[in-house]
């Protein structure tokens, strides 16, 4: 990825996968499928307004040139999406096209959960990749500039001087690793739209009726807090990255990080509040929840120590 002065990924050109796998199924024919007024060429508006038509935050995807990233359909086997950051292409799986063509993103109020989930995710990681090396500092909007603060502080240290789970189902069997520009980036990206997605999984689930989505009762904050508590202790929104060191990625494709090198806490409330537009009591109602799961967890490392 050309990092306008930034170190990050100048190595070799990663890949960016999201974890959900599918099978693709039968044809598709109905017209209603294709996401009216849709440019395949610049899907981008009409994503925006069926979003917003959705309920589904919208803010950071206005804050990227449409230019910016190229989406693309492929026949996915391995992955249900790729995200290419050396030269901003999302490559999404058949199943998310209309009529599983590949011409046009399908309509997303057509879309399944777990659909919208993987397409989160890699809208996600296009806005990592746009405010990391697609605008200048002083052009980004005072949101997009605190969360790239943030991320770039992570990058030098939560995300650096790890533990990782060498067996995934093992989470309290850990090894130590220093991760290298390459790998601390994806660590960070992976984590962050693995949550990202979960969050919009959730809602959608804890919403069924799209007249009420989002009207938080006292009752959905609760069943918010339960799957996210459930969600963190099970490691479902634990991130990974692929080793650039052929010699570790011949043993392992991918490294699971351990939950003491999770997302934290005040990734989680930046998260919520740039991306996800949420509302102060479901910030408030994560953190504290955080906090109870994480009390079992070790401790991140510091950065240099063991």
């Amino acid at each position: 990825m050309h990092s306008q002065g930034n170190t990050y990924l100048q190595t070799i050109p990663s890949i960016l996968f999201c974890l959900f796998i599918f099978v693709l199924g039968g044809p598709v024919t109905s017209v209603a499928q294709a996401m009216p007024g849709s440019n395949p060429l610049n899907p981008w508006p009409a994503l925006i307004r069926e979003a917003e038509a959705l309920g589904l935050p919208t803010q950071f995807l206005k804050e990227i040139d449409p230019e910016f990233v190229t989406v693309e359909f492929a026949d996915l086997h391995t992955y249900a999406a790729e995200y290419h950051p050396e030269d901003h292409r999302m490559i999404l799986n058949l199943r998310l096209s209309f009529n599983k063509a590949g011409g046009a993103l399908a309509a997303l109020d057509r879309m399944t959960h777990h659909d919208l989930n993987l397409l989160y995710h890699e809208l996600l990681h296009a806005y990592l990749d746009f405010i990391f090396f697609g605008r200048e500092a002083d052009r980004l909007t005072p949101q997009a500039k605190h969360l790239l603060a943030f991320a770039q502080k992570q990058l030098q240290c939560h995300y650096r001087f790890i533990r990782i789970t060498p067996i995934r189902q093992r989470k309290a069997s850990t090894e130590l690793r220093f991760l290298s520009d390459d790998d601390a980036w994806e660590a960070l990206n992976e984590t962050w739209a693995m949550f990202v997605g979960w969050a919009i999984w959730t809602k959608l689930e804890l919403f069924p009726d799209k007249q009420t989505f989002g009207q938080w009762t006292p009752q959905h904050r609760e069943q918010w807090g339960d799957r996210l508590a459930q969600a963190d202790r099970q490691g479902e929104i634990l991130g990974y990255y692929e080793p650039d060191d052929p010699v570790e990625r011949n043993i392992a494709r991918k490294r699971f990080l351990a939950p003491s090198h999770g997302i934290t806490i005040q990734g989680i409330q930046l998260l919520l509040e740039t991306i996800l537009s949420e509302s102060p009591d479901i910030v408030a109602k994560s953190k504290a929840i955080i906090n109870t799961t994480r009390e079992t967890v070790e401790k991140p490392l510091s950065c240099g120590e063991s």
